[in-house]
């Protein structure tokens, strides 16, 4: 299931978690941007230096700006009940959470989501500041520190690494046995059992090597391309693919032009056609308008060629 998501970004005024002094809000659907909100805020505390230098907001370019207790209510309807994510989230949430409390506002309890915690544990790079990840994924900020580009870079890189997952967070979940955080309740991490320890992951995974190589030229996916989408219920996409692999065939992570097969879990079969309908389908429907030689399986109909052999 694709999910909508609201980045978060705040500046803030001086130490302190509820001297908030802009916010912004990056709202994103099927894995792109979709609505932004930005706000100057007047804390009614002091600025400290060191802040003014990293943000440039000085306590003269508020003065006449609303408090927080005033935006409050379009923050919240901008929000909604959709999950947050902000690169730092320990930082981001702690200031959302102070400033309700500070101003004695009604809590919210939405869910939400790191994208700094999801770099670490899903890339190898030498640090995990925005910047970094963003060049990671090609990309750059212009405005590094205002609230509004932070948060619309936390959306992008968040899409990025959810895009294997077909913009879904509960696959990166389940993976990495990871839990949601929830405001006012527990944070986002390591869900209990899971794995505290980041796992080392090569920026490109090594390839899948088959079993035996004596193929069977015959079998229907010999020498060809097969891409996967959705949540598998009955196997893992890893062992899904090792059956491509085992009878000569090649995994492709990302759909291409040499994508043959586009193997759909069943849930997601069942949304072909509907408003539910992912974006890899969508992109299928373009290949196959362009003249492209692609076609749809379901998951049940993958496993049942393996199973008449």
């Amino acid at each position: 299931m694709q999910m909508d998501y609201v980045a978060i970004d705040f500046e803030t005024a001086n130490s302190r978690g509820d001297s908030v002094c802009s916010i912004g809000l990056s709202r994103f659907s099927d894995g792109k941007e979709v609505d932004r909100y930005y706000a100057l805020i007047n804390p009614r505390q002091y600025f400290s230096r060191g802040n003014i230098q990293i943000h440039g907001i000085t306590e003269a370019m508020v003065a006449r700006e609303p408090s927080f207790d005033e935006l409050y209510p379009d923050i919240r309807a901008f929000i909604g009940e959709d999950p947050l994510v902000a690169h730092f989230a320990q930082f981001d949430m702690s200031c959302l959470q102070q400033t309700i409390e500070t101003y004695k506002l009604p809590k919210m309890q939405n869910e939400f989501f790191c994208s700094c915690k999801m770099a670490q544990r899903m890339l190898d790079l030498h640090n995990n500041r925005l910047p970094t990840v963003l060049d990671y994924f090609g990309m750059t900020i212009d405005n590094h520190h205002n609230a509004v580009e932070d948060a619309v870079a936390c959306g992008l890189i968040t899409s990025k690494m959810l895009a294997q997952y077909d913009y879904d967070i509960q696959g990166f979940l389940d993976e990495y046995q990871y839990r949601m955080g929830k405001l006012f309740s527990h944070a986002f991490g390591v869900a209990k059992g899971g794995k505290s320890t980041p796992a080392k992951r090569a920026k490109t995974a090594a390839p899948l090597k088959p079993k035996s190589l004596l193929f069977d030229k015959e079998h229907v996916f010999y020498d060809k391309h097969v891409c996967f989408t959705g949540r598998f219920q009955k196997l893992k996409r890893n062992d899904l693919a090792q059956l491509v692999v085992d009878v000569g065939g090649h995994f492709d992570a990302n759909l291409s032009y040499e994508t043959l097969y586009l193997v759909v879990a069943d849930s997601d079969w069942r949304k072909i056609g509907t408003p539910g309908e992912s974006r890899k389908i969508q992109a299928v429907r373009e290949l196959q308008g362009s003249g492209h030689n692609l076609t749809l399986l379901s998951e049940s109909d993958f496993l049942s060629i393996f199973l008449k052999k």
